[in-house]
């Protein structure tokens, strides 16, 4: 008789100033901030691709993007090309922009009409104007209310102020806000069309977080090409000319603390990486899986644990037969209803929305080259193969039922896109599907959160992630952390590397 055993050899790697867990967007930059600073920085990444939420695939021969189809803010001057210009990445981004007279396009049902979300705040009312000729001044209000709650967030403006500047506004919950800036049923749901951005939910979401993220797209729309995973890769290259690191194929699965503070990060294979502090770019759940630490008390494990989370999505990605499929150089958001924020809880008639995300044919001008259509789904959906596991660190074959359940899906959702664009019909080369454990594998988020934690204007303080723990040594970054998308997950990265070389003195670098 024959006996096996695996035996695991713990591997001690050299020693950092800084081991970061999870390559996203907020890990990477905080990594660049930090190593530009001298320091000896790490990144562990259990994927094979970096960039988290910037992750791209290629499906014959053409690149879609995972989660990042557009960015705002990347405009001369404004808060993201700042950013992404101190990090030394601007210059070198390929961006291609979108129709400033509607960036953003909201349709309605079987009505034919798409109203415009236009760039510049001026011509966003300009726009809009024509379709509610008699709310020129509720669209003034709605733009003036916007401006007036970014203010109050000082990092979205690349300044240190006080958190307290933020309490007058975080209490202003979206739905009411609206009502109370217009009784026009129709502009309201124009002006929250496009909440797909943030899984808005009816009497929860705060109005904040509408601001946040749609001021920015009235700055600039842009899409990086060919795809987003170019924001990852440009930060990689930037880290390495400064001495950074980055291991990929590494899940972390212990963080070991001695003497109170975090020592190393152990993986999946027993390598051992040291550090001074630890910066954790993962959700706050799944940190509090890999480490056991006392001074993270039962209390905050509960209450982490007990959060509610965004969405999730279900998204099909589509390659066009060449020249057959006009290209729109803007995104549709549509509604089944007049209730644009029924797609996020309800699920007896499905979908009740979705958005499309074209793509140009460069060789073709004029006509789209690949489609991504983008829903709501529940993770209830997808409960019978929660036990199943696959990403490019772990590929596994699920089984045909799974194939049948996301083909069903797809090809609903499909036949309700073609009742508005007809012309794809019998002009599709290649698709794939993304289901919410999709986003679970590759984001590392419960139940494929389209954007993690939900943020609720009930409990601002319940539903707030600090960028420190009670571990000494470990901070947090990422979309959990103040705000989601590649705008709010920076301004993240600056507030975590403030932690450890200064806030001042790191806005003044950006701002210089």
């Amino acid at each position: 008789m024959v006996f096996c055993c695996t035996i695991l050899v713990f591997v001690r790697q050299s020693e950092y100033d800084i081991v970061i867990i999870g390559s996203g967007l907020g890990g990477l930059l905080t990594a660049v901030f930090l190593a530009k600073e001298g320091m000896k920085v790490c990144v562990l990444e259990k994927n094979k691709q970096i960039g988290g939420c910037l992750q791209t695939f290629a499906l014959h021969k053409k690149v879609f993007d995972s989660c990042v189809h557009y960015i705002g803010g990347l405009g001369e001057g404004h808060t993201l090309n700042r950013i992404f210009s101190y990090a030394g990445i601007m210059d070198k981004l390929s961006l291609s922009a979108f129709d400033t007279n509607g960036f953003d396009r909201i349709a309605f049902g079987d009505e034919q009409i798409e109203y415009p979300q236009a760039t510049g705040k001026e011509n966003f009312i300009e726009q809009l104007l024509p379709f509610f000729p008699e709310e020129k001044a509720a669209l003034k209000k709605y733009i003036a209310t916007m401006s007036e709650v970014t203010s109050h967030f000082p990092l979205y403006h690349l300044r240190n102020g006080s958190a307290d500047e933020k309490i007058a506004v975080t209490s202003l919950e979206l739905s009411g806000t609206l009502q109370h800036i217009t009784s026009n049923k129709r502009l309201r749901n124009v002006l929250a069309g496009n909440n797909l951005l943030y899984a808005g939910v009816e009497n929860v979401s705060p109005f904040y977080l509408h601001a946040l993220v749609l001021e920015s797209y009235l700055h600039s729309a842009h899409k990086v090409m060919p795809g987003s995973s170019q924001i990852a890769k440009l930060l990689w290259q930037e880290l390495q000319k400064h001495g950074g690191e980055i291991h990929r194929n590494l899940g972390v699965t212990k963080l070991v603390e001695e003497n109170g503070q975090i020592c190393y990060a152990e993986t999946e294979g027993g390598q051992r990486f040291y550090g001074k502090q630890f910066i954790s770019n993962i959700h706050p759940a799944a940190l509090l899986r890999i480490t056991d630490s006392d001074l993270l008390r039962k209390a905050y494990r509960q209450r982490i644990n007990g959060l509610e989370q965004t969405q999730s999505a279900f998204m099909i990605n589509l390659v066009l037969r060449p020249g057959t499929v006009a290209h729109r150089d803007y995104n549709l958001y549509w509604h089944r209803t007049d209730d644009v924020f029924i797609g996020a809880t309800n699920k007896a008639e499905w979908p009740q929305t979705y958005a499309l995300y074209f793509v140009g044919d460069k060789e073709r001008p004029g006509f789209a080259e690949s489609l991504s259509i983008l829903t709501y789904m529940s993770p209830v959906q997808t409960a019978l193969w929660d036990t199943t596991e696959n990403h490019s660190g772990r590929p596994t074959e699920r089984d045909e039922t799974y194939e049948s359940f996301k083909q069903s899906y797809a090809d609903q959702l499909f036949n309700k896109v073609l009742e508005r664009v007809p012309e794809l019909k019998g002009n599709i080369l290649a698709q794939s599907v993304a289901t919410p454990l999709t986003y679970r594998d590759y984001t590392h988020t419960p139940n494929g959160a389209l954007y993690g934690i939900l943020k609720n204007v009930h409990e601002p303080m319940k539903t707030t992630i600090a960028t420190r723990t009670r571990i000494p040594n470990l901070l947090q970054t990422g979309q959990n952390v103040n705000l989601h998308g590649v705008l709010g997950v920076s301004i993240t990265a600056i507030a975590t590397a403030g932690e450890l070389i200064g806030l001042d003195y790191l806005l003044g670098k950006i701002n210089s």
